[in-house]
């Protein structure tokens, strides 16, 4: 009986050439991503985004300052004409990873001379860029000893005081998307079983066709993530003290255009997969691999370069970014109008594009 089981499975499988491809392939590629971001964390060599300003006129930290723009460790952006609130700002708003300012003679062992603009949720990157500072000040200056350092948040008490741990924010975005992704790969399997049973062919014969069937989908399955997204957000208001009531409203709308991609995106897999097999394989394929580089497993500051550009074409890239703005930042909705245009335009898109597969499959 065991090996009759075994063989039967095994058949499904080889006959399946998709779900066969995907069963063996994928698994390495997976690897490879995982490999390359944690390698490059482990070894030290983070590609950092830093904004640095020198509002010093003293030769140590012009020099300084010199040396910080031409690094090929870090990535550097610099502006003569920025100052301390300026770096601050482009650190809260997550344009850079952590800042520097330079404020004083780095020979002066009496004040801290540099101060780190660090965001809460990225404390490591403050700690790896101090390092490498340390590293840079020792080899080429000798003053290792002597310059202090200050690590200054970019997120003023009135954005932190209530929050145990501001991390916590960041994580919202990025356990909701996750989770929402599975949740909706899951309810649009269903789709497969109804397009193979013939039930689809017989609810094609109305007025709007896949488009119909598939909006029908899109609304439940987008109103179960609306409803998971919040729940996850009323566990962070409550046992984590973020401050989710201060901002019900764009909270709200984070909480429906997460729920809107993820659903979107789910129905236009489930319409691309033949078979259940395939649907399995496929989505949880993509779900680890869009929360690898999207940023839902690891930050992206610690992924190299690529990885990281790469990541901003995932959804949990976005669905990141709206909820740390809305509770981190302190963004309005409006100041995050490009956010909900991919959350709820690529919703849009992907189930104009699952309607068009699913007629396409169906009418064959």
């Amino acid at each position: 009986m065991i090996i009759a089981v075994f063989r039967i499975m095994w058949l499904r499988l080889w006959r399946d050439k998709g779900a066969l491809v995907l069963a063996f392939v994928l698994p390495g590629f997976i690897f490879a991503v995982f490999a390359a971001i944690f390698s490059n964390a482990s070894g030290g060599n983070l590609d950092l985004r830093v904004a640095v300003a020198n509002t010093s006129t003293a030769p140590t930290a012009v020099a300084f300052t010199d040396q910080l723009t031409e690094s090929d460790i870090i990535s550097v952006s610099f502006d003569t004409a920025w100052t301390k609130a300026d770096v601050v700002d482009r650190i809260r708003l997550g344009q850079e990873d952590v800042g520097v300012v330079l404020i004083g003679d780095l020979v002066n062992p009496s004040t801290p001379a540099i101060h780190i603009i660090q965001d809460p949720s990225r404390n490591v990157a403050a700690t790896v860029l101090k390092g490498q500072l340390r590293q840079m000040l020792a080899s080429n200056s000798g003053l290792e000893s002597t310059a202090l350092f200050e690590t200054i948040s970019a997120l003023g008490p009135e954005d932190t005081q209530t929050v145990e741990d501001p991390s916590v924010t960041y994580y919202i975005g990025a356990t909701a998307i996750l989770f929402l992704l599975f949740s909706a790969m899951q309810g649009a399997a269903i789709s497969i079983d109804e397009r193979r049973s013939g039930i689809s062919d017989r609810l094609m014969v109305g007025p709007m066709g896949a488009l119909g069937i598939l909006s029908g989908k899109f609304v439940f399955l987008a109103c179960i993530g609306f409803i998971q997204a919040a729940i996850i957000c009323g566990v962070a208001q409550i046992f984590f003290k973020v401050p989710v009531a201060d901002h019900l409203g764009a909270v709200a709308l984070a909480c429906l255009g997460t729920a809107t991609l993820a659903s979107g995106l789910a129905l236009l897999i489930a319409s691309l997969c033949s078979t259940q097999a395939q649907m399995h394989t496929v989505s949880t394929f993509a779900v680890l691999l869009l929360s690898a580089v999207g940023g839902s497993m690891v930050p992206r500051f610690m992924m190299p370069g690529w990885l990281q550009q790469l990541g901003v074409a995932t959804p949990n890239y976005w669905s990141i970014e709206a909820f740390y703005g809305i509770l981190a930042r302190g963004q309005s909705i409006f100041d995050l109008i490009s956010v909900w245009l991919v959350l709820f335009g690529g919703g849009a898109i992907c189930l104009a594009l699952a309607a068009i597969m699913s007629h396409k499959l169906m009418r064959v």
